[in-house]
């Protein structure tokens, strides 16, 4: 089990906390490397992914052994299954600022739960708190903006639509990165151009 999932299952255990619901993809994310839409229950013995068929072999490709996470194929989970997988927990927790009170209500039902109690962001909360790994992308994206940055002041010439210059913009980063975390931006005045652009 990795290590932010172990700091979960401890947290879960000083909080008397049996069970948890967990449906935020960004903490599910953060906690599984996982980008599939699906739930990730935390039972007391099992860490389960249930995500949609569609998914399976993109969610296998990212885990390993050593995750001890199972994953099933939400067509295969029978009305028995959702309510046995907290069986014996008292407390179970749920993310209160990522559901709806009719999911709310549709989870207590669907899993039978005895004490669905908040979580009150305490995943969140750990993601502030930036391991090695973390930093070095931190840095390494901060240095890529910058470099970007310096780039731009070669190319850009009077003349030159925002579109063109958001469209170089994103090239670079689609050579050096995963990716855009995000459209970019580029709005110019008279002779000034500002630009906003991220790396992820």
């Amino acid at each position: 089990m990795n290590a932010k999932l172990q700091w979960l299952r401890n947290k879960m255990l000083s909080l008397d906390m049996q069970g948890l619901i967990i449906t935020n993809p960004v903490n599910i994310r953060y906690l599984t490397g996982i980008e599939a839409e699906g739930v990730f229950l935390l039972t007391r013995k099992e860490n389960i992914y249930i995500t949609d068929s569609r998914y399976i072999e993109q969610v296998h490709s990212i885990l390993t052994l050593f995750d001890e996470i199972i994953v099933y194929d939400a067509h295969d989970v029978s009305k028995d299954d959702y309510e046995n997988f907290f069986m014996f927990c008292e407390n179970v927790g749920f993310e209160e600022y990522d559901i709806s009170y009719a999911k709310y209500k549709e989870y207590i039902r669907k899993y039978k739960i005895h004490n669905f109690i908040e979580t009150e962001n305490m995943i969140e909360k750990q993601r502030m708190i930036k391991d090695e790994e973390e930093l070095r992308n931190t840095r390494k994206a901060c240095e890529i903006t910058d470099d970007c940055f310096t780039y731009l002041l070669s190319y850009i010439k009077p003349g030159m639509t925002e579109k063109q210059i958001a469209n170089e913009i994103e090239e670079y980063y689609k050579q050096r990165t995963d990716g855009l975390s995000f459209e970019t931006i580029v709005a110019s005045r008279r002779k000034y151009f500002k630009t906003t652009c991220y790396a992820y």
